[in-house]
């Protein structure tokens, strides 16, 4: 497995380096022996050190799981958030295996474009918008995936998304699932 460590505006040092290669090696391999990269990032707002882990499954399966905390020392940073990614991956380890065993590779439903744009009236007081139309700051093409409820709900979590799209397996139609201001998820059905 690749393990890349990085610090953004900081110095990382060199025992930090070794310490969280050593340590993440051990909790990914110990969940998914075919992880193929590992991406430890570093970096610093105000008085908080914020770690960032990226792990990417090798077994196209196109999992990624996310991971992110902060605190006031960096080792403490980096341990809260691989205990978070620990616990996503113990969470998450026999669902992940069983939809490994039925999951075929046509699993992209369809292709769509992920637009970004700023809430209205955010900052452009004196910029008129024409026709209504949102100021768009960047797009991404994305993939819609077929997936059942449970299986949308375990990527927004491992991802760390706010919300998904997908097409449900069942009913082949459209979805959605997202986290409600109140901890709750949300699941839209369309007809």
């Amino acid at each position: 497995m690749q393990i890349s460590i990085s610090g953004q505006h900081i110095s990382i040092g060199n025992s930090l380096p070794e310490y969280a290669e050593d340590r993440a090696s051990q909790v990914v391999k110990k969940y998914f022996a075919t992880a193929i990269s590992t991406n430890i990032h570093f970096s610093k707002h105000g008085l908080q050190f914020v770690c960032d882990i990226i792990v990417n499954d090798g077994t196209g399966r196109h999992i990624i799981m996310k991971s992110s905390s902060s605190s006031d020392d960096i080792y403490s940073a980096f341990d809260s958030s691989l205990a978070r990614l620990e616990k996503q991956l113990r969470k998450y380890k026999s669902k992940l295996n069983d939809r490994h065993d039925r999951v075929k590779a046509s699993q992209i439903k369809f292709e769509a474009t992920k637009y970004v744009i700023t809430p209205s009236n955010y900052g452009h007081d004196e910029v008129v918008l024409q026709d209504d139309a949102p100021i768009i700051i960047a797009e991404k093409a994305v993939e819609i995936l077929t997936l059942s409820v449970s299986e949308a709900v375990m990527k927004m979590d491992l991802e760390n998304l706010p919300a998904l799209m997908f097409q449900n397996i069942h009913t082949d139609r459209t979805n959605i699932v997202y986290y409600r201001k109140d901890g709750n998820i949300s699941w839209i059905d369309s007809k």
